[in-house]
């Protein structure tokens, strides 16, 4: 298997690429690594002396960085996929490999240390933003690692650590709009959806965060993929949700950073199915986080919406339920039923489109305000003051206003 592995790497990625070494054990593994500190390790769970697992719990140092890829043979009696986690792997294969299956692995590997500079280096706009953002996540690092001397959850920041890390989700956040022009809002709209369901659901207020930010940022991975690729595919999730691989590149790009942590393992999971069918680890039902339960459902009902604008908020949960018991979790679906149908009653509010130029102190947004770059100024439900009609004035002159402004009659 190791000499077949090797082949399919040489053969699809070029001696140039890759420099493949090998070891008969995993001791010798483990000094092979040591010495050389790969980029990747391919390591099978039956090895002779320590198992996959203890290698990959050892191997695990401060000072090695090498991703881990875990693999074995099916065996129906172990769940080796979840083992594999638990013992820190960053991946997992099932023997016999397949060729299609590694190069997806290794190629996504290679293109981690460049993601970053794909996403934030579209255009100058992007570049700053990037430089606001590392001075941010900086600054939340240094007071998170005080913060943990003492054994302090995230959710117990100060307020200034805490304005900090909403500003930095903020502004991530935008950086997904501007990639995303034909479906601004999902983001918001997503989280308000999955933040209903999880109070209705009687979860805890951390767990309820986590999923805000989780839904805020949940398609973060998505201004990463190539430019070649045509990403509103990938907003089609009845096509691309078997074979998308977004949520796990938001999930590398997050878990870095401290605080980010539950946020990026929701949305690692948030394609799996509850019949076990989905990605990236074929978790069953209640194995599912429940905010990645929530956060799969609230994503897909919203890019249906918008997707079929044309359709009826009832027409739009019938085709979730269609998928009640493979795809998503019948209790979850039950509560977006109470959230549609509240949204739908409060509908018949009368609204009216005004020019930004014609906004006025106390009026109430009765939708977002978008900038043409894609920033979302002013959120709905917003009571406009003498000082936000003139900074919005101001702004639409370097960076005007989308279309017209509704506001409650």
């Amino acid at each position: 298997m190791v000499k077949m592995v090797g082949k399919f790497l040489e053969s699809s990625l070029g001696p140039e690429l890759i420099e493949f070494h090998e070891s008969v054990s995993g001791e010798s593994g483990l000094h092979k690594a040591q010495e050389l500190q790969p980029d990747i390790v391919i390591c099978d769970i039956n090895l002779p002396g320590m198992n996959g697992f203890e290698f990959c719990r050892r191997i695990h140092k401060p000072d090695f960085n090498a991703t881990v890829i875990l693999m074995s043979a099916y065996d129906e009696n172990e769940d080796y996929a979840i083992q594999a986690k638990e013992a820190g792997a960053d991946a997992f294969l099932t023997k016999p490999i397949k060729k299609g299956e590694l190069l997806f692995v290794v190629n996504f590997i290679l293109r981690i240390d460049t993601l970053n500079q794909t996403v934030l280096g579209k255009n100058q706009e992007l570049q700053e933003d990037q430089r606001r953002l590392n001075d941010n996540l900086k600054d939340i690092i240094q007071m998170n690692s005080k913060l943990e001397s003492q054994n302090t959850r995230i959710s117990f920041m100060n307020k200034e650590l805490a304005e900090r890390f909403d500003s930095t989700v903020g502004l991530l956040t935008n950086i997904i709009e501007l990639n995303q022009s034909q479906h601004r809002g999902h983001s918001e709209r997503v989280a308000e959806i999955a933040v209903f369901i999880a109070q209705k659901m009687g979860l805890s207020q951390d767990s309820i965060e986590s999923l805000r930010t989780a839904a805020r940022l949940h398609e973060l991975g998505i201004v990463s993929l190539p430019r070649d690729e045509t990403v509103e595919e990938v907003f089609d999730e009845g096509k691309s949700r078997p074979v998308t691989s977004h949520p796990m590149v938001a999930e590398m790009l997050l878990k870095g950073f401290a605080g980010f942590e539950p946020v990026a393992e929701l949305i690692r999971h948030m394609h799996e199915n509850v019949d076990g069918s989905g990605k990236p680890d074929g978790l069953v039902g209640d194995q599912i986080p429940v905010g990645s339960r929530i956060l799969s459902t609230a994503s897909f009902y919203d890019h249906y919406m918008v997707a079929h604008p044309d359709n009826s908020i009832l027409e739009a949960l019938k085709k979730v339920e269609q998928s009640i018991g493979t795809w998503f979790d019948e209790n979850v679906v039950s509560f977006l039923s109470d959230y549609a149908l509240s949204q739908n009653q409060s509908g018949n509010e009368k609204t009216v489109s005004c020019s930004v130029f014609a906004l006025q102190e106390g009026m109430v947004l009765a939708s977002d305000i978008y900038s043409e770059s894609g920033i979302n100024l002013l959120r709905k439900g917003t009571v406009l003051d003498r000082d936000m009609v003139n900074k919005i004035l101001k702004f639409n002159n370097v960076d005007p206003i989308a279309g017209q402004v509704q506001v409650k009659s």
